[in-house]
């Protein structure tokens, strides 16, 4: 049965993923109250590994098929293992709420229903900001660097997870690739923390810190988050900077380490994504300097820059409560959450690589109402961009749009305010884990209906895995063949 292949793979990551899990439980041993909730689950999640990996059939033959199922097997056994030491060690008491915690780390959104940080045990505290670091790359990337002999089918896997377009990007040794990607990503990480560190914030805190920003999830170490560093001009920038590099393309910045600093000017999309980003902070710095927000245009540049980088990267941390900003720059702080960064980095929302498919293949079909006999393709960095991935960037428009709707409409259905549903859904659907109103900087999501919160956790998956990887497997069709015993015909040799 093809199902074995895949459960196969899916064992082996799950091995991996349990090493991951010892991490926090560790910790806690060395520095706090030993809590086995944590061991528990990394027993689990090498114990179901060695299931799958007993029962399925090694192999080096994937399809595109395989790939999502093994991408959204992977996600959902992560989610669902990394919400039991929560539920366990009763640090939340209702599953959902569990769920929605681990949910939230895991796909690098950031919200949390936790109301006050500093009352749970910072071991639990270093898991959250872990499960962010772990999916913030993406789980199956981070564990394809330590696979070996997959052999190139393996592409696929890659391609499930994030199904944005990749113009002129070949992957004929996709190890090599993900391995580089976890060095760089590492390598952030570690310079993050460094300055942070040097910046004043606690070893522990300045960690935590460096694994939500590298990721952009938005899990703060303490209840008063980024809010109590809003003096420090320094340490602003640090984010700033770090937030904006984490919402950059990973692939090119690698090539920046073998070609130069001049791959990157010379990356279409990358300068793309500078000036949507000036242009929101210079919008939204103006909106606060005329309303009298700030006492000074220096002030408002770095309340816009650190708060719109934040919003639109997914980031999800705040140095001023935006909430009581003027509407117009609230709402470009809302229009930025539907943004996020370029393709290959650790962001979530539509990406900039389709806002600009979207906006050269609009002009080139306006071109051919004019001249219908005009043969044209949409280029970028100079490189033709099939046609099967300008319908698959309208398609997930579309997607998304429908998904969009659908979320609102059922939020409420469970008593949510229609504006406060619009702006949660954006948060989730975003993987940005900020919302506005009751639901803002200043606030957590506990408050939210327990059906709300399925809706939530849905839209959170759905977001991070790019909506394909969930919604092809609804389809029937999706499923022939897997559990179905191939007859193998054996012959005597005489």
């Amino acid at each position: 049965m093809r199902i074995q292949i895949v459960m196969s793979l899916v064992g082996r990551l799950l091995y991996i993923y349990g090493v991951f899990v010892t991490i926090p439980f560790i910790y806690s041993i060395l520095f706090e109250t030993a809590y086995w909730s944590f061991a528990l689950t990394a027993a689990l999640s090498i114990g179901l590994g060695y299931i799958f990996t007993k029962w399925g059939i090694s192999s080096d033959n994937f399809s595109l098929r395989d790939g999502f199922l093994v991408v959204g097997s992977t996600w959902g056994f992560t989610v669902l293992l990394g919400s039991i030491p929560f539920l366990i060690s009763q640090v939340l008491t209702h599953p959902l709420d569990a769920l929605f915690e681990a949910t939230s780390g895991i796909t690098a959104t950031g919200a949390t229903v936790i109301a006050d940080v500093n009352y749970i045990p910072k071991t639990f505290i270093l898991w959250r900001g872990l499960m962010h670091w772990i999916g913030g790359m993406g789980i199956i990337v981070l564990i394809l660097s330590f696979l070996r002999n997959l052999g190139a089918d393996a592409a696929h896997f890659f391609n499930a997870e994030a199904s944005v377009p990749k113009p002129g990007v070949v992957l004929p040794r996709i190890r090599d690739i993900a391995s580089k990607l976890w060095k760089l990503y590492i390598l952030f990480t570690a310079l993050c923390f460094v300055l942070l560190w040097a910046g004043g914030i606690p070893p522990f805190d300045a960690l935590n810190y460096a694994f939500s920003i590298i990721s952009t999830g938005g899990f703060a170490p303490t209840s008063e988050g980024t809010f109590a560093y809003s003096h420090s001009i320094y340490i602003s920038l640090v984010f700033i900077f770090f937030m904006i590099l984490a919402g950059g393309n990973f692939s090119v910045y690698y090539t920046v380490f073998q070609k130069g600093l001049r791959s990157l000017v010379d990356d279409f999309e990358t300068r793309m994504y500078w000036l949507i980003l000036a242009t929101g902070i210079v919008i939204t710095s103006v909106f606060l300097y005329i309303n009298h927000q700030t006492d000074y245009i220096g002030e408002s540049l770095r309340n816009a820059a650190f708060t719109l980088v934040s919003l639109q990267t997914g980031s999800g941390f705040a140095i001023v409560d935006y909430d009581l900003w003027p509407g117009a720059a609230q709402m470009m702080l809302f229009i930025a959450t539907f943004f996020g960064g370029c393709s290959g980095s650790t962001t979530g929302g539509i990406k900039i690589i389709r806002l600009i498919i979207l906006v050269k293949s609009s002009i080139m079909y306006l071109r051919k109402s004019i001249h219908p006999d005009m043969v044209q393709v949409v280029r970028i960095n100079g490189k033709p961009m099939p046609e099967k991935w300008i319908q698959m960037t309208q398609q997930f428009i579309f997607l998304y749009l429908m998904i969009y709707v659908i979320s609102v409409f059922l939020m409420t259905c469970f008593g949510v305010s229609s504006g406060d549903a619009l702006r949660i859904v954006t948060s989730f659907l975003s993987n940005v884990g900020l919302g506005f109103g009751g639901y803002g900087p200043t606030d957590s999501f506990s408050v939210l209906p327990y059906g709300a919160k399925c809706i939530a956790i849905l839209d959170m998956l759905l977001g991070r895995l790019e909506l394909f990887t969930i919604l092809v497997m609804l389809h029937p069709q999706f499923w022939e063949g897997y559990f179905i015993k191939k007859d193998t015909k054996r012959y005597r040799i005489l």
